[in-house]
């Protein structure tokens, strides 16, 4: 049984690989997840119920245009959205962690999250 973790053993987690879902997708300029993402979380809820052992990060990603504040901030918010649906759906929320990153790239393409699976070092 996992438990839970303090920012600092978070940061010291070994990433195992990432979760390969398609882009989740956002209303515009807002955290409100479309249906099509809600299928791909379903999925997704699917496999780390096979994977217990494993935390997961969920990445919020920015674009680089704009507001960067904004920006931020509305990365943090999907990151949450999608965290949060993870536990509607029975993930544990000690599983979980929801950050936001640096832009990677221009364009709505780029606003999306990423989902990160680490265990802890041995």
């Amino acid at each position: 049984e996992l438990r839970g973790l303090t920012n600092a053993e978070w940061d010291q987690l070994t990433p195992v690989g990432s979760m390969q879902v398609k882009a989740i997708s956002f209303g515009r300029g807002t955290a409100r997840l479309n249906i099509n993402s809600q299928r791909e979380l379903d999925a997704l809820v699917r496999r780390l119920h096979s994977l217990p052992h494993f935390y997961l990060t969920v990445k919020g990603h920015t674009r680089a245009e704009g507001d960067a504040d904004a920006n931020r901030k509305l990365a943090e918010e999907r990151a949450q959205a999608a965290m949060d649906y993870l536990v509607t759906k029975g993930v544990k929320p000690i599983r979980l962690r929801s950050v936001a990153t640096e832009p990677v790239g221009t364009g709505g393409a780029f606003q999306s999250v990423s989902f990160v699976l680490a265990q802890q070092p041995y």
